[in-house]
């Protein structure tokens, strides 16, 4: 069934008897030209070539294509957004970084703050140390000793290049060391004072040119005069002025050869490897010396009973005060017992004897 197309607005100027077509006859009209165009005098008036036709399935084809050209700019939107948020992401990343980074500085300048706070405060608790004047009665390693000891706060600075551990040492030189520093640091120059080369350049200047001989002789002439700790000690504070290694074997002759001839043979006895199995060793015996009982006074027996070998309990009776004295005598009748007034032959007179 024919359906008629939808009514078109009526043009004023139509003529009377024009009207509607419908949709078949729109059908036919287009059939009817594309026969026109490809028939031979189309053709040949095309200049002898024939167009191609046109199917309603290439319309079809090229209807979707046409879509995608219209919607080609998309991808391009969608690009640029996914951009923007990686370019936001690295932002936020770096704003991230940023923040840790100011976060471990803060915190590494609190704990230097800290550090330098606790090594002042444990700095003021210690006495100064002695300050060195360059005498030869002085003893340098131990100067230096201890002043690696009262400034042991700074061990960073004092294993720096740098002269910041040097200029914290000066203060306690005393005048002859003092202008011997003067002309150390006018040789360096604008080098920087390290701590080595410091103790290197005030032993060469300030120790003897055969200390380590000297040492030697003074620990070979060490001498056993008070106890075997005071001797211990003695020999370990002149061993650790040496700038020598010397071998386990020679610490312990030099340890043993001036002790005690038994506590010299104990210790042989023992065969120690080191001079800490000697030393151990050497006070062992003289502990064990110091706790041993002393003899007791045996006492004296009696020559009664030798025969015995007992001493005699027996008390032992002592005369009386009475026995010593003289017999009462009466001087009426000269018996003894009595006296004149109690005497019983008052009547008589003179003296009678029997």
């Amino acid at each position: 069934m024919k359906t008629p197309r939808a009514a078109e607005d009526v043009s004023p100027n139509l003529r009377p008897r024009q009207q509607t077509r419908l949709d078949e006859e729109i059908n036919m009209g287009d059939a009817h030209d594309a026969r026109a165009a490809g028939s031979p005098e189309a053709a040949a008036s095309n200049g002898g070539t024939i167009p191609p036709r046109r199917s309603s399935g290439s319309a079809a084809a090229n209807t979707p294509s046409q879509a995608t050209s219209q919607a080609a700019p998309a991808p391009d939107v969608t690009t640029q957004i996914m951009q923007m948020m990686m370019m936001q992401q690295q932002a936020m990343q770096a704003q991230q970084q940023q923040f840790q980074a100011f976060m471990r500085q803060q915190a590494l300048f609190q704990r230097e703050m800290f550090e330098s706070q606790a090594r002042a405060n444990t700095q003021k608790q210690k006495a100064d140390p002695p300050k060195f004047n360059g005498k030869s009665s002085e003893d340098l390693e131990l100067w230096l000793f201890h002043i690696e000891e009262h400034l042991s706060a700074y061990a960073s600075e004092r294993n720096s290049p740098d002269s910041r551990f040097v200029d914290m040492v000066v203060p306690f030189l005393g005048p002859e060391a003092m202008s011997w520093y003067r002309e150390f640091k006018n040789t360096l120059g604008d080098s920087p004072r390290v701590w080595a080369v410091f103790k290197q350049q005030i032993q060469l200047r300030f120790r003897d040119s055969d200390y380590d001989y000297k040492l030697l002789s003074k620990l070979h002439n060490l001498r056993v005069s008070g106890t075997q700790q005071d001797y211990t000690s003695n020999f370990m504070l002149l061993l650790s002025q040496s700038s020598m290694e010397l071998p386990e074997m020679v610490k312990r002759w030099f340890y043993q050869q001036n002790l005690r001839a038994d506590t010299s043979c104990h210790i042989s006895q023992n065969i120690p490897k080191t001079l800490q199995e000697a030393i151990e060793h050497a006070q062992r015996f003289e502990d064990a010396r110091s706790a041993r009982p002393r003899d007791t006074v045996q006492p004296v027996q009696p020559a009664g009973n030798k025969k015995t070998g007992r001493a005699s309990t027996a008390p032992t009776t002592r005369p009386s005060s009475d026995a010593t004295k003289p017999p009462i005598i009466c001087h009426r009748c000269g018996e003894p017992g009595h006296i004149a007034p109690a005497c019983p032959n008052r009547g008589t007179t003179g003296m009678q004897k029997k």
